[in-house]
Protein backbone atom coordinates (compact mmCIF):
# COMPACT_ATOMS: atom_id res chain seq x y z
CA UNK A 1 0.00 0.00 0.00
CA UNK A 2 2.78 2.50 0.92
CA UNK A 3 4.25 1.23 -2.44
CA UNK A 4 1.35 2.46 -4.17
CA UNK A 5 1.09 5.58 -2.36
CA UNK A 6 4.66 6.67 -2.67
CA UNK A 7 4.05 5.67 -6.68
CA UNK A 8 1.27 7.42 -6.78
CA UNK A 9 2.59 11.16 -4.62
CA UNK A 10 6.02 10.50 -6.92
CA UNK A 11 3.82 10.46 -10.39
CA UNK A 12 1.58 13.08 -8.47
CA UNK A 13 5.30 15.44 -8.54
CA UNK A 14 6.25 14.96 -11.76
CA UNK A 15 3.29 15.97 -13.12
CA UNK A 16 3.44 19.11 -10.69
CA UNK A 17 6.68 19.56 -11.97
CA UNK A 18 5.94 19.34 -15.76
CA UNK A 19 3.03 22.15 -15.41
CA UNK A 20 5.05 24.66 -13.19
CA UNK A 21 7.72 24.30 -15.88
CA UNK A 22 5.10 24.73 -19.00
CA UNK A 23 3.96 27.85 -16.99
CA UNK A 24 7.52 29.15 -16.54
CA UNK A 25 8.07 28.37 -20.27
CA UNK A 26 4.52 30.04 -21.56
CA UNK A 27 6.08 33.29 -18.84
CA UNK A 28 9.58 33.48 -20.66
CA UNK A 29 8.06 32.85 -23.70
CA UNK A 30 5.56 35.66 -23.08
CA UNK A 31 8.30 37.79 -22.26
CA UNK A 32 10.39 36.93 -24.72
CA UNK A 33 7.15 37.89 -27.43
CA UNK A 34 7.18 41.08 -25.91
CA UNK A 35 10.87 41.87 -25.91
CA UNK A 36 10.30 40.69 -29.96
CA UNK A 37 7.37 42.57 -30.03
CA UNK A 38 8.80 45.65 -29.09
CA UNK A 39 12.05 45.67 -31.41
CA UNK A 40 9.70 45.05 -33.83
CA UNK A 41 7.51 48.51 -32.88
CA UNK A 42 10.60 50.59 -32.37
CA UNK A 43 12.03 48.68 -36.16
CA UNK A 44 8.61 50.29 -37.94
CA UNK A 45 8.79 53.79 -36.13
CA UNK A 46 12.37 54.07 -36.94
CA UNK A 47 12.01 53.14 -40.72
CA UNK A 48 8.30 55.40 -40.66
CA UNK A 49 10.72 58.38 -39.35
CA UNK A 50 13.75 57.40 -42.00
CA UNK A 51 11.62 58.23 -44.72
CA UNK A 52 11.64 61.51 -44.17
CA UNK A 53 14.41 62.72 -45.99
CA UNK A 54 13.42 60.58 -48.73
CA UNK A 55 9.73 61.78 -49.30
CA UNK A 56 10.80 65.47 -48.81
CA UNK A 57 13.73 64.66 -52.12
CA UNK A 58 10.73 63.56 -54.08
CA UNK A 59 8.36 66.81 -52.90
CA UNK A 60 10.88 68.89 -53.37
CA UNK A 61 10.92 67.29 -56.76
CA UNK A 62 7.08 67.24 -57.63
CA UNK A 63 7.02 71.07 -57.18
CA UNK A 64 6.98 72.15 -53.15
CA UNK A 65 9.35 74.11 -51.36
CA UNK A 66 10.14 73.94 -47.41
CA UNK A 67 7.37 76.00 -46.14
CA UNK A 68 4.77 74.79 -48.47
CA UNK A 69 5.61 71.13 -47.69
CA UNK A 70 5.02 72.20 -43.99
CA UNK A 71 1.96 74.09 -43.92
CA UNK A 72 0.35 71.35 -46.00
CA UNK A 73 1.85 68.12 -43.92
CA UNK A 74 0.83 69.91 -40.57
CA UNK A 75 -2.29 70.83 -42.24
CA UNK A 76 -2.87 66.74 -43.31
CA UNK A 77 -1.69 66.04 -39.88
CA UNK A 78 -4.16 68.00 -37.82
CA UNK A 79 -6.85 67.35 -40.11
CA UNK A 80 -6.37 63.54 -39.27
CA UNK A 81 -6.15 63.76 -35.66
CA UNK A 82 -8.67 66.72 -34.35
CA UNK A 83 -11.55 64.11 -35.67
CA UNK A 84 -10.22 61.55 -33.87
CA UNK A 85 -9.32 63.10 -30.50
CA UNK A 86 -12.65 64.56 -30.91
CA UNK A 87 -14.47 61.27 -31.23
CA UNK A 88 -12.62 59.26 -28.42
CA UNK A 89 -13.09 62.75 -25.88
CA UNK A 90 -9.29 63.43 -25.96
CA UNK A 91 -7.96 67.13 -25.28
CA UNK A 92 -7.76 68.27 -28.85
CA UNK A 93 -5.30 70.86 -27.72
CA UNK A 94 -2.79 71.43 -24.18
CA UNK A 95 -2.68 74.88 -23.07
CA UNK A 96 0.61 74.45 -20.94
CA UNK A 97 2.62 77.27 -21.69
CA UNK A 98 5.37 74.79 -22.78
CA UNK A 99 4.08 73.03 -24.96
CA UNK A 100 3.53 76.55 -27.15
CA UNK A 101 7.03 77.11 -26.62
CA UNK A 102 7.56 74.06 -27.90
CA UNK A 103 5.27 74.19 -31.05
CA UNK A 104 7.29 77.89 -31.89
CA UNK A 105 10.14 75.61 -31.69
CA UNK A 106 9.07 72.59 -33.79
CA UNK A 107 8.63 74.84 -36.35
CA UNK A 108 11.58 76.66 -36.75
CA UNK A 109 13.78 73.17 -36.55
CA UNK A 110 11.35 71.89 -39.25
CA UNK A 111 12.10 75.13 -41.46
CA UNK A 112 16.08 74.99 -40.90
CA UNK A 113 15.84 71.16 -41.57
CA UNK A 114 14.01 71.04 -44.88
CA UNK A 115 15.84 74.40 -46.23
CA UNK A 116 18.65 72.20 -45.52
CA UNK A 117 17.30 69.71 -46.77
CA UNK A 118 17.12 71.48 -50.33
CA UNK A 119 20.80 72.65 -50.22
CA UNK A 120 22.44 69.05 -48.77
CA UNK A 121 21.72 65.36 -49.77
CA UNK A 122 19.10 63.67 -47.45
CA UNK A 123 22.91 61.39 -46.44
CA UNK A 124 23.94 64.36 -45.20
CA UNK A 125 21.52 66.05 -43.77
CA UNK A 126 20.45 63.25 -41.65
CA UNK A 127 24.19 62.76 -40.19
CA UNK A 128 24.80 66.48 -39.32
CA UNK A 129 21.37 66.56 -37.48
CA UNK A 130 21.73 63.33 -35.53
CA UNK A 131 24.09 65.09 -33.57
CA UNK A 132 21.60 66.15 -31.53
CA UNK A 133 21.48 62.87 -28.98
CA UNK A 134 24.73 63.83 -27.50
CA UNK A 135 23.65 67.83 -27.11
CA UNK A 136 20.69 66.78 -25.80
CA UNK A 137 22.20 64.59 -23.14
CA UNK A 138 25.69 66.92 -22.30
CA UNK A 139 22.75 70.27 -21.81
CA UNK A 140 20.73 67.99 -20.05
CA UNK A 141 23.79 66.93 -17.67
CA UNK A 142 24.32 70.83 -17.24
CA UNK A 143 20.42 72.04 -16.87
CA UNK A 144 19.40 69.47 -14.33
CA UNK A 145 22.54 69.33 -12.78
CA UNK A 146 22.74 65.08 -13.89
CA UNK A 147 25.83 63.33 -13.36
CA UNK A 148 27.79 64.08 -16.58
CA UNK A 149 28.84 60.45 -17.63
CA UNK A 150 32.08 60.14 -19.46
CA UNK A 151 30.05 58.52 -22.54
CA UNK A 152 28.53 62.04 -23.48
CA UNK A 153 31.66 63.78 -23.38
CA UNK A 154 33.30 61.24 -25.52
CA UNK A 155 29.95 61.34 -27.55
CA UNK A 156 30.18 65.22 -27.88
CA UNK A 157 34.01 65.11 -29.10
CA UNK A 158 32.71 61.68 -31.67
CA UNK A 159 30.00 64.18 -32.90
CA UNK A 160 32.16 67.08 -33.98
CA UNK A 161 34.39 64.97 -35.40
CA UNK A 162 32.48 63.32 -37.58
CA UNK A 163 30.65 66.51 -38.51
CA UNK A 164 34.04 68.08 -39.85
CA UNK A 165 34.89 64.99 -41.76
CA UNK A 166 31.34 64.41 -42.90
CA UNK A 167 30.73 68.36 -43.53
CA UNK A 168 33.90 68.78 -45.44
CA UNK A 169 35.30 71.64 -43.17
CA UNK A 170 38.82 69.83 -42.75
CA UNK A 171 38.76 70.44 -46.48
CA UNK A 172 37.60 74.15 -47.06
CA UNK A 173 34.19 73.97 -47.29
CA UNK A 174 34.50 72.89 -50.89
CA UNK A 175 31.40 70.90 -51.70
CA UNK A 176 28.96 71.24 -49.45
CA UNK A 177 26.83 74.63 -49.35
CA UNK A 178 27.47 76.62 -45.99
CA UNK A 179 24.21 77.84 -45.69
CA UNK A 180 23.31 74.36 -45.61
CA UNK A 181 25.26 73.47 -43.35
CA UNK A 182 24.81 76.50 -41.03
CA UNK A 183 20.38 75.37 -41.34
CA UNK A 184 21.19 71.83 -40.49
CA UNK A 185 23.46 72.65 -37.35
CA UNK A 186 20.60 75.32 -36.22
CA UNK A 187 17.77 72.96 -36.65
CA UNK A 188 19.48 70.14 -34.47
CA UNK A 189 20.04 73.18 -31.83
CA UNK A 190 16.35 73.67 -31.69
CA UNK A 191 15.77 70.05 -31.73
CA UNK A 192 17.79 69.99 -28.43
CA UNK A 193 16.31 73.16 -27.07
CA UNK A 194 13.02 71.57 -27.94
CA UNK A 195 13.41 68.41 -26.50
CA UNK A 196 15.43 69.56 -23.05
CA UNK A 197 11.64 71.62 -22.85
CA UNK A 198 10.05 68.39 -23.23
CA UNK A 199 11.78 66.54 -20.05
CA UNK A 200 10.59 68.94 -18.09
CA UNK A 201 6.99 68.73 -19.28
CA UNK A 202 4.35 66.77 -16.83
CA UNK A 203 2.32 64.90 -19.58
CA UNK A 204 -1.09 64.53 -18.02
CA UNK A 205 -3.00 63.92 -21.20
CA UNK A 206 -2.51 61.89 -24.43
CA UNK A 207 0.61 62.16 -26.44
CA UNK A 208 -1.70 62.45 -29.45
CA UNK A 209 -3.27 65.26 -28.40
CA UNK A 210 0.48 66.84 -26.87
CA UNK A 211 0.77 66.05 -30.86
CA UNK A 212 -1.95 67.91 -32.14
CA UNK A 213 -0.82 70.69 -30.15
CA UNK A 214 2.48 70.80 -31.86
CA UNK A 215 0.77 70.58 -35.12
CA UNK A 216 -1.85 73.04 -35.04
CA UNK A 217 0.56 75.62 -33.59
CA UNK A 218 3.43 74.86 -35.61
CA UNK A 219 1.19 75.60 -38.71
CA UNK A 220 0.30 79.00 -36.96
CA UNK A 221 3.85 80.45 -36.94
CA UNK A 222 4.30 78.75 -40.56
CA UNK A 223 0.93 80.86 -41.74
CA UNK A 224 2.57 84.10 -39.83
CA UNK A 225 5.88 83.57 -41.37
CA UNK A 226 4.54 82.32 -44.91
CA UNK A 227 1.09 83.60 -45.35
CA UNK A 228 1.17 83.90 -49.20
CA UNK A 229 -0.88 80.31 -49.90
CA UNK A 230 -0.75 80.89 -53.76
CA UNK A 231 1.12 77.55 -54.09
CA UNK A 232 -2.17 75.93 -53.54
CA UNK A 233 -3.26 76.24 -57.19
CA UNK A 234 -0.14 74.76 -58.63
CA UNK A 235 -0.97 71.60 -56.06
CA UNK A 236 -0.88 68.64 -58.17
CA UNK A 237 -2.11 64.97 -57.52
CA UNK A 238 1.64 63.37 -56.83
CA UNK A 239 2.74 66.45 -54.59
CA UNK A 240 -0.11 65.85 -52.65
CA UNK A 241 -0.23 62.31 -52.22
CA UNK A 242 3.46 62.65 -51.21
CA UNK A 243 2.67 65.03 -48.63
CA UNK A 244 -0.55 62.66 -47.09
CA UNK A 245 2.05 59.62 -47.52
CA UNK A 246 4.91 61.86 -45.01
CA UNK A 247 1.57 62.66 -42.58
CA UNK A 248 1.21 59.18 -41.99
CA UNK A 249 4.42 57.62 -41.84
CA UNK A 250 6.33 60.14 -40.30
CA UNK A 251 3.58 61.58 -37.89
CA UNK A 252 1.14 58.95 -37.31
CA UNK A 253 2.79 55.86 -37.73
CA UNK A 254 6.28 56.48 -36.23
CA UNK A 255 4.68 58.05 -33.15
CA UNK A 256 2.10 55.65 -32.39
CA UNK A 257 4.60 52.75 -33.12
CA UNK A 258 6.89 54.46 -31.01
CA UNK A 259 4.43 54.78 -28.03
CA UNK A 260 4.08 51.03 -28.57
CA UNK A 261 7.34 49.98 -28.07
CA UNK A 262 7.96 52.14 -25.55
CA UNK A 263 4.71 50.23 -23.51
CA UNK A 264 6.84 46.65 -24.64
CA UNK A 265 10.02 47.57 -23.71
CA UNK A 266 9.71 50.75 -21.72
CA UNK A 267 11.48 53.75 -22.86
CA UNK A 268 15.37 53.65 -22.34
CA UNK A 269 15.35 50.46 -24.51
CA UNK A 270 13.09 51.86 -27.39
CA UNK A 271 15.54 55.02 -27.17
CA UNK A 272 18.24 52.69 -28.18
CA UNK A 273 16.82 50.73 -30.90
CA UNK A 274 15.46 54.29 -32.05
CA UNK A 275 19.30 54.92 -32.80
CA UNK A 276 18.57 52.69 -36.21
CA UNK A 277 16.67 55.35 -37.34
CA UNK A 278 19.76 56.94 -39.13
CA UNK A 279 21.45 54.27 -40.32
CA UNK A 280 18.06 53.29 -42.13
CA UNK A 281 17.47 56.90 -43.56
CA UNK A 282 21.28 56.82 -44.89
CA UNK A 283 20.73 53.31 -46.22
CA UNK A 284 17.39 54.46 -47.54
CA UNK A 285 19.37 57.50 -49.70
CA UNK A 286 21.63 55.36 -50.81
CA UNK A 287 19.12 52.86 -52.34
CA UNK A 288 16.41 55.24 -53.52
CA UNK A 289 18.41 58.42 -54.26
CA UNK A 290 21.52 56.89 -55.49
CA UNK A 291 23.43 58.83 -53.21
CA UNK A 292 27.06 58.01 -51.73
CA UNK A 293 29.55 59.48 -49.29
CA UNK A 294 33.70 59.60 -49.67
CA UNK A 295 35.24 57.29 -47.90
CA UNK A 296 36.17 60.04 -45.43
CA UNK A 297 32.33 61.05 -45.35
CA UNK A 298 31.44 57.41 -44.56
CA UNK A 299 34.28 57.30 -41.62
CA UNK A 300 32.42 60.33 -40.11
CA UNK A 301 29.05 59.03 -40.14
CA UNK A 302 30.62 56.09 -38.67
CA UNK A 303 31.73 58.48 -35.78
CA UNK A 304 28.27 60.79 -35.46
CA UNK A 305 26.35 56.71 -35.01
CA UNK A 306 28.42 55.53 -32.27
CA UNK A 307 28.38 59.54 -30.75
CA UNK A 308 24.87 58.67 -30.79
CA UNK A 309 24.88 55.06 -28.90
CA UNK A 310 27.11 56.34 -26.39
CA UNK A 311 24.68 59.39 -25.45
CA UNK A 312 21.96 57.17 -24.82
CA UNK A 313 23.94 54.20 -23.68
CA UNK A 314 23.72 55.47 -19.98
CA UNK A 315 19.94 55.13 -19.54
CA UNK A 316 20.03 51.19 -21.19
CA UNK A 317 19.56 48.83 -18.63
CA UNK A 318 23.10 47.79 -18.35
CA UNK A 319 24.36 51.54 -18.61
CA UNK A 320 22.06 52.90 -15.83
CA UNK A 321 24.95 50.57 -13.88
CA UNK A 322 27.58 52.31 -14.59
CA UNK A 323 29.85 53.30 -12.00
CA UNK A 324 30.15 56.62 -10.18
CA UNK A 325 33.95 56.71 -11.18
CA UNK A 326 32.29 56.63 -14.42
CA UNK A 327 30.92 60.23 -14.21
CA UNK A 328 32.53 63.90 -13.69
Amino acid sequence: MNTLADLFFHLFGLYLDQQIYSINEVIVLSRLSDSILGAIYIFISAFAYATQTILGKYAFAAGLNPESLLILRFAFTSALLTPYLLLMRIPVIDKSPLVLIQALLFAVEGIMFFYALSQLSASITIVIFFCHPVLVAIMGSIIFKEKLHLYFIWGLLLAVSGVTLVSGVAAGLGQLSPLGLLLIIGSALSYTIYSLISQNIVVKVSPLSITNTLTLGSLLVLLLLFHDLSFLSALTIKSVALVLLMTVLNTLIAVVFFLKGVQKLGAARATLLGTLEPVLAVLLAFTLLNESLSPIQFLGAGLVFLSIFLAVYPSSPKGEKLKKKDCI
